[in-house]
């Protein structure tokens, strides 16, 4: 990590307790973000975030951990584990804005993530993603998840490809 990526990383806040408006906030910043970055997540995606947010709360009884990552009053990146059963938790919401990349800001939420899982005791973790999003996935590669499956599935934007991956604890 040079200087100048340490000190974005020394000036990001992490914090877990949930306050209004910051599940606002976490749809804001996926349908900013990836509108700009990948074909086909427009304002259907966002839409499907803000479900799978509200489905999280009202659903789940927000059942979990929410990550907040910030810059002074600025959110920057997020994730999430929600309960899934006893013994399994499910990775959602991995995000960080490009200008704090870099850093290793989302290494070290989903680290954090996975060691909520374990004090959990939670047998395994899962995740769903989409084909194209490639540091997504060397990350979670490089966690030690394993490809479970990929599948054609109806999406946000139509149909696309499904991928699950599960890392044992």
């Amino acid at each position: 990590m040079t200087m100048a990526e340490n000190d974005v990383a020394n000036e990001i806040e992490i914090r877990t307790d949930l306050r209004c408006g910051d599940l606002g906030r976490i749809v804001a910043l996926h349908g900013e973000i990836y509108e700009r970055e990948a074909e086909g997540y427009g304002l259907r995606f966002e839409a499907f975030v803000a479900r799978t947010i509200a489905e999280f709360v009202l659903d789940n009884a927000a059942r979990g951990r929410v990550w907040l990552a910030e810059q002074g009053d600025e959110l920057v990146g997020c994730c999430a584990i929600a309960h899934r059963g006893e013994d399994a938790g499910q990775l959602r919401w991995v995000l960080a804005r490009p200008e704090v990349r870099g850093a290793g800001l989302g290494r070290r939420l989903v680290e954090q993530a996975l060691e909520y899982c374990r004090q959990q005791g939670f047998r395994r973790v899962f995740l769903e993603t989409t084909d194209g999003l490639e540091a997504s996935r060397r990350l979670y590669d490089s966690l030690g998840f394993r490809l479970v499956s990929e599948s054609r599935e109806e999406l946000w934007d139509g149909e696309g490809v499904l991928i699950r991956m599960e890392l044992d604890l």
